[in-house]
């Protein structure tokens, strides 16, 4: 059997075997909903499966990134506040080496 071709890049995860993502997926509905109804009942910390669960559905699903998309779009300050993330995000990444030479310490001896 062969392997499937590889992603053309669109989407946030590459390409996964058929079982594996739906596994991601279940999971991620499933936590949304355990999320959910952890809001509801007053014994369970909700707020901790829903983000986990949005954010495996948000990797996971082009769909669930479509809504987040067009939710941010209806929602200004929203979209401020995940730019400024991202930004933070984005800053706090250390560089990569681009070659395969070894990197001087930064102390400035080597």
């Amino acid at each position: 059997m062969t392997e499937p071709p590889l992603s053309s890049g669109r989407g946030l995860a590459r390409r996964r075997h058929h079982l594996v993502r739906l596994a991601l997926l279940t999971l991620g509905w499933t936590m949304l909903v355990l999320g959910l109804v952890g809001g509801l009942l007053p014994f369970i910390q909700g707020w901790p499966f829903g983000v986990a669960g949005a954010v495996i559905l948000y990797v996971e699903s082009r769909w669930f990134q479509r809504k987040v998309r067009r939710w941010r779009q209806n929602h200004p300050r929203a979209e401020r506040v995940w730019l400024k993330l991202k930004v933070w995000r984005h800053g706090r990444k250390k560089p990569r080496p681009s070659s395969g030479l070894p990197v001087p310490p930064p102390d400035g001896t080597g």
